[in-house]
């Protein structure tokens, strides 16, 4: 479905309020009681789940841009290893509240399709919606997190000032230095992966699951798939909060 609506619209008129989460993500806890999308058409889903992806991705990017700033050599990288491990940390809580962002944004687009007074035909042709823009669209784009944002720093600092310095520095030290810092970024890109994927895989069964239902005129076992989702995002939702 084209996106007809533009996220400032969205925002006015709606209130959206997952996709202003990202930018201060961290910091603020979720409400676990709910699904927070507040939208009523599916092309503001559309809309506000590609703009959250690329929100959390400028938020990644700049404060990965600002500690390799501060971070220019061995001696500034050892100083600072707690700073660098605290930026892994926050990538990976950043992706997870993301990744369930976009679970939610898959269920408010499946309820706003499910509640329309349209055929069984036109609810299944729609529901693809949930494939082509979250699963892709924001899907594709969210990998770029693990593939790009964090990646990038296996060559900023293990495979660029660690490696640098390996001519200059007491070599016990060196190795150490080198051997911490690539397990710290391999376990991040790591974790960061399996969210990713974890999420895709719930969103890609559940449009499947529940265009099956569909495709089938099985109203009931429909609302069963859609009541099962949204309780597994909640529970999500409680378990990031802890």
């Amino acid at each position: 479905m084209k996106r007809l609506m533009c996220l400032s619209l969205c925002l006015v008129l709606c209130g959206c309020t997952s996709a202003s989460v990202a930018k201060d993500n961290v910091e603020k806890k979720m409400n676990v009681n709910v699904i927070e999308v507040s939208a009523s058409s599916i092309d503001e889903i559309e809309e506000m789940a590609i703009k959250d992806v690329e929100d959390t991705k400028e938020k990644l990017e700049s404060e990965r841009d600002v500690l390799s700033e501060e971070i220019t050599d061995f001696n500034s990288y050892t100083k600072n290893v707690d700073k660098v491990k605290a930026y892994y940390d926050g990538a990976l809580k950043q992706t997870e509240l993301l990744s369930i962002r976009l679970r939610e944004y898959a269920y408010k687009y499946a309820e706003l399709i499910m509640n329309e007074d349209t055929s069984y035909k036109v609810k299944y042709k729609d529901l693809s919606g949930i494939y082509e823009y979250i699963y892709e669209d924001a899907g594709n784009a969210m990998y770029d997190i693990y593939d790009k944002t964090v990646h990038d720093l296996y060559d900023i600092y293990y495979n660029g000032i660690i490696k640098d310095a390996y001519d200059t520095e007491d070599y016990d030290v060196w190795s150490d230095a080198s051997s911490d810092a690539y397990d710290d970024w391999s376990d991040c890109v790591s974790d960061i992966y399996d969210v990713w994927s974890d999420m895709q895989s719930d969103i890609y069964s559940f449009q499947s699951d529940l265009r099956s239902e569909v495709y089938d005129h099985d109203d009931k076992r429909a609302q069963k798939k859609i009541d099962k989702f949204k309780k597994s995002i909640l529970r999500m939702k409680e378990d990031v909060n802890d």
